[in-house]
């Protein structure tokens, strides 16, 4: 059986890469930044609309994973809308035309289309959409891509491990530790992630493979910035400061997923380790970082908890 996986060489692309191969499936994998060939693993360097060789592998699979796209809530500069609307937009309606009507095929949605949590009640499938912004609306406009198609679209909830995105504020948070830098959160302490381990995210999308419709990809448990941060002040060992900013308005207040149809469609739901999660995330930044070599990160175990790891507010603490 071989499948496509689109965005091979990102976040989430790899670990579903890994545990297609680990399943037994042989891959093509396509992105724009170069991947090493191995074993089970074709590699294509290519841009979706661009490239020929693309349109070929589609029609060709047994399954396509279309992860590829433009990420990010934040962002600004010029282009950015542009780009958003190229990669995410059209890259997916050149995906949706290529796959042939039969086969499985799974879109990458988010779920910042919620616009987050209402009123602490967990996001459901069927809720009306409130995008915040431009990366938000851009995810939409492709799910209306794949109205009236057997198209499984999954909404995934803040995904964490090895290789999370520089960008995203757990990495940020994990190398401004190390550094020995203040943590920069956005709103407050007390807001809430799902945060879904990003192998647990992949199995689940494999899981799904050949269901149609949308379907939510988190653990339906909420995590406050605080135990994140607590959990950052534990694995690195260091005494963790912060600072406090205003939140943007693309920045929802809460996110948490409503999980009962993952779980009747797959018979289980992620379960999140967050001190595992952050460990491993933890070990890549240092690898890929060069921190571990410069003697700047902190090492050893600090004990658990804001108070006992010495997390001083540097900020406004506690506003929302």
């Amino acid at each position: 059986m071989t499948v496509v996986v689109t965005g091979s060489a990102g976040f989430i692309g790899r670990a579903l890469t890994e545990a297609l191969l680990t399943a037994g499936r042989r891959v093509i994998g396509v992105d724009r930044r170069a991947q090493a060939a191995r074993p089970g693993l074709t590699a294509l360097t290519a841009d979706l609309l661009d490239d020929d060789l693309v349109g070929a592998a589609l029609a060709a699979a047994d399954a396509v994973y279309h992860l590829a796209g433009c990420p990010g809530v934040r962002g600004g500069g010029p282009g950015l809308a542009r780009r958003r609307h190229r990669d995410n937009v059209l890259a997916g309606a050149r995906v949706l035309a290529a796959v042939p009507p039969g086969v499985p095929l799974m879109i990458a949605s988010s779920s910042s289309v919620y616009g987050g949590a209402r009123h602490g009640r967990p996001s459901h499938e069927a809720d009306p959409p409130r995008p915040a912004g431009g990366y938000a609306r851009s995810k939409l406009a492709l799910e209306h891509l794949c109205a009236g198609r057997p198209v499984t679209v999954v909404r995934p909830f803040t995904v964490a491990g090895e290789g999370q995105r520089p960008d995203m504020a757990l990495s940020l948070w994990l190398e401004a530790a190390a550094l020995g830098r203040p943590l920069r959160v956005l709103g407050s302490l007390e807001r809430t992630r799902d945060v879904t381990d990003v192998r647990q995210a992949a199995q689940a999308m494999i899981a799904l493979t050949g269901v149609p419709g949308v379907v939510n990809l988190g653990t339906g448990r909420g995590r406050t910035l605080r135990e994140l941060a607590g959990a950052v002040a534990e694995v690195t060992g260091a005494r963790v400061r912060y600072t406090i900013e205003p939140a943007p308005p693309v920045e929802p207040g809460d996110s948490l997923a409503d999980t009962r149809r993952l779980r009747a469609l797959t018979g289980w739901t992620p379960e999140t380790d967050l001190l595992d999660v952050v460990r491993r995330q933890y070990a890549h930044v240092l690898a890929t970082t060069g921190l571990a070599t410069t003697g700047l990160a902190p090492t050893g175990l600090a004990p658990t908890g804001l108070a006992a790891t010495g997390l001083v507010a540097t900020g406004l603490a506690g506003r929302s």
